[in-house]
């Protein structure tokens, strides 16, 4: 009778202690283990990334092999439906209509011919509200690592402020270190403008400081709010907008590019909304007094189609260079 004693007492379970200090055991370790699996998700995430832009970077030298330059950031058409004119003054932005952006027009160079077809761009033809056309998400333009939805619904970029809008775009079309308004006719002068602009027609040739030393897109992601603490893009284009919406904001200039400056407004996720940034890193950017999650640097393709990352603490002087296309300076090793 001992003996049976003693074998049921040696069977005994854990107890409440015991059980405690291994569930406390199995936290710790899954609260060491969650940050590394967190952080090869996004390695996982910035490499499909940086995947997306090489396409688009192969999808603008195909267009341009066969029409002998780069698309132009986005088409601007007068309101009489005429292309705003090279050269001379700027017209004023209510002068300025919709146009179709470089994202439309490399659409048949990156497998979309059916969608290009569809889109329809044709002259000044641009619509005032989204279609099914232009609501259509397509994954080469937009990055994992921005979780917001599919559609850029923000009213400067021809959305309703609510829900409907055109299809975002998490990559933009870089214009230099100047205002894009000033691109209208691409009156900006060649050592402040970058391969991109309104009506453009740059050639590889013209990238005169290299095409491996100058960005052709960059990363730039939308908040997914209306409050526009980051604004994003769409790849569509320039929307006409609603005056009666969202007034002079409406047609933003910076709804396919980019500026990049020497300027706390204009360095990776800088104060201006419409700046470069990401989300890579999850880190914190200020931005008109507010805090939105940013990043720690921006993946970029260059002119001669390779994909680098740019950290947000790249000198200010550097990250405008690379932008410029025809500057003269020497960029050393970045």
């Amino acid at each position: 009778m001992a003996l049976v004693r003693s074998a049921i007492s040696a069977r005994r379970g854990f107890t409440l202690i015991e059980l405690l200090v291994v569930i406390a055991i199995i936290g710790v370790l899954v609260g060491l283990l969650l940050p590394a699996v967190q952080s090869a998700r996004e390695s996982a995430r910035r490499s499909s990334c940086s995947n997306n832009l090489k396409q688009l970077g192969i999808g603008l030298h195909s267009y341009h092999d066969v029409n002998k330059r780069f698309p132009p950031g986005a088409f601007a058409y007068l309101t009489s439906g005429s292309l705003v004119p090279q050269g001379g003054s700027n017209p004023s932005g209510s002068l300025v209509i919709g146009g179709w952006g470089w994202g439309t027009m490399i659409l048949p160079f990156i497998e979309q011919t059916s969608l290009h077809s569809q889109v329809g761009p044709n002259g000044p033809n641009f619509p005032s509200a989204p279609t099914q056309a232009t609501k259509t998400p397509i994954a080469s333009f937009m990055c994992p690592s921005e979780i917001t939805g599919v559609l850029n619904f923000g009213q400067p970029l021809g959305g309703d402020g609510v829900a409907e809008g055109h299809a975002k775009s998490s990559y933009s079309a870089v214009c230099g270190s100047q205002s894009a308004a000033n691109n209208y006719n691409n009156s900006n002068a060649a050592n402040f403008a970058g391969m991109f602009s309104y009506n453009s027609r740059i050639k590889a040739s013209d990238v005169t400081d290299g095409l491996s030393k100058t960005m052709m897109l960059v990363e730039r992601f939308w908040d997914g709010t209306t409050s526009e603490l980051r604004r994003g893009g769409v790849w569509v284009g320039r929307s006409p907008g609603n005056a009666t919406i969202c007034g002079s904001f409406c047609g933003n200039k910076y709804s396919t590019m980019v500026r990049v400056e020497n300027h706390a407004d204009w360095v990776i996720n800088g104060n201006n909304n419409n700046s470069a940034a990401s989300t890579h890193g999850g880190q914190s950017s200020a931005v008109g007094g507010a805090v939105v999650k940013g990043g720690y640097g921006a993946n970029s393709v260059f002119g001669d189609g390779s994909v680098r990352m740019i950290s947000e603490n790249v000198d200010g002087g550097l990250w405008q260079l690379l932008g410029q296309r025809a500057d003269a300076q020497v960029i050393g090793e970045f």
